[in-house]
C-alpha cells in the first residue's frame, strides 16, 4: 500500500478533470497482481478508482452498477460517478464501513446479515426472472464444463474418490429443472459488505451478471455458515423466503464446482485461505456421505 498525490497517467489525466485537483492518493488494492484499486481525496470528498483486470470485467460492473445497484437505495452501495472502457476504469463513491466478518458483536453482527439479505433480494429481483433464464441455463452449463477444466488442474489436491463425488453432484444440475434466476452478485460474502456499526453497504461488482440466484449463497454455504448458523438464519430472514428443495439441491452441487475452482485458483496464487475453504467443502461434502 503506498500513498501519494497523483495517480499515474493516463489515469490521472482522465480522473482529475472529474474529480478535480487530488490531495491524497492511497494504494487500496487487494494483495493480488491483478487488483488496482485507489481511494482518492479530492475536493467533492473521498473517491475510488479501480481498474479492472479484464474487459469482461468492467463491462459486468458498469452495467451492474447501471442497471441493478440502484434498486439498493441511496449510500447501500457505491455510485458510478463516472467510467471508461479506454482505461477499464471506473470512478465509484466511497461509502462507509469496514468488512462485516470484523463485527465483534454477535448481535450487531447478525443484524448485518438480515439487512444484507435485504438488499441481496433487492438486487437480485432489479431484473425479472423470466429475462435472465437462458443466462441461468449458461451457467449450469459452465459449472460442467468448468468442474472437469478445473478437476484436471487440481490432481495434487483432490483424491478419485473426492474428484469423483464432485463430478456425480455436479451432474445433477441439468436434472434440478429450471432455477430461480435475475441479477446475481457473483461474490457476496462478508468481504464485500461495509458495516459501520448500524448498517450495511454491498460493494465490488465486477462479477455480477443474470443467473440463477442460489449461486450467490456459495461463498457463505462454504464458509461462514458451516460455523455460524445463525448468520444463514439472518440471512434468509433479511431476504424474505427460504430456498426450494431444488435449490437446496443446486447450493450443494455449485458448492462442488466451486471447490475445484478453489483449489484450482488457491495453489496457483498462493492464496491460503481459498485453499483451505475448499479443502474444508471436499471434507464436509465426504462425510455427508454424498459419495
Amino acid at each position: 500500500m503506498t500513498d501519494s498525490t497523483r495517480l499515474l497517467e493516463p489515469l490521472a489525466s482522465w480522473v482529475e478533470p472529474v474529480l478535480g485537483p487530488l490531495k491524497a492518493v492511497q494504494d487500496t488494492s487487494h494483495p493480488r497482481e491483478n487488483s488496482q484499486v485507489w481511494m482518492v481525496t479530492g475536493r467533492t470528498g473521498d473517491h475510488y478508482v479501480k481498474v479492472a483486470p479484464k474487459p469482461v470485467l468492467y463491462i459486468r460492473e458498469t452495467r451492474a452498477y447501471r442497471e441493478a445497484v440502484p434498486h439498493l437505495g441511496h449510500g447501500n452501495a457505491p455510485a458510478l460517478k463516472d467510467s471508461s472502457a479506454d482505461l477499464l476504469a471506473l470512478i465509484l463513491t466511497a461509502v462507509d464501513g469496514e468488512p462485516l466478518k470484523g463485527e465483534e458483536s454477535p448481535a450487531r453482527r447478525r443484524a448485518g446479515h438480515r439487512q444484507a439479505g435485504q438488499f441481496l433480494r433487492r438486487f437480485h429481483e432489479a431484473l425479472p426472472g423470466h429475462q435472465a433464464q437462458d443466462e441461468a441455463a449458461h451457467a449450469v452449463e459452465s459449472a460442467q464444463s468448468g468442474l472437469y477444466k478445473h478437476i484436471a488442474e487440481t490432481s495434487d489436491h483432490l483424491s478419485t474418490a473426492e474428484a469423483d463425488t464432485l463430478r456425480r453432484l455436479v451432474s445433477a444440475l441439468p436434472g434440478l429443472g429450471p432455477l430461480p434466476a435475475g441479477w446475481r452478485h457473483g461474490d457476496f460474502w462478508e468481504r464485500n459488505l461495509l458495516w459501520n456499526g448500524r448498517g450495511c453497504a454491498l460493494i465490488d461488482f465486477e462479477r455480477s451478471e443474470p443467473g440463477p440466484l442460489v449461486s450467490d449463497f456459495v461463498n457463505l454455504a462454504t464458509s461462514l455458515w458451516l460455523d455460524h448458523p445463525e448468520l444463514r438464519t439472518a440471512l434468509f430472514e433479511g431476504y424474505g423466503r427460504s430456498l426450494s428443495d431444488a435449490e437446496e439441491c443446486a447450493l450443494v452441487a455449485f458448492a462442488a464446482a466451486n471447490v475445484a475452482r478453489a483449489l484450482a485458483y488457491g495453489p496457483r496464487y498462493g492464496d491460503a485461505l481459498v485453499t483451505a475453504r475448499g479443502r474444508a467443502t471436499v471434507k464436509r461434502l465426504m462425510q455427508e456421505g454424498r459419495r
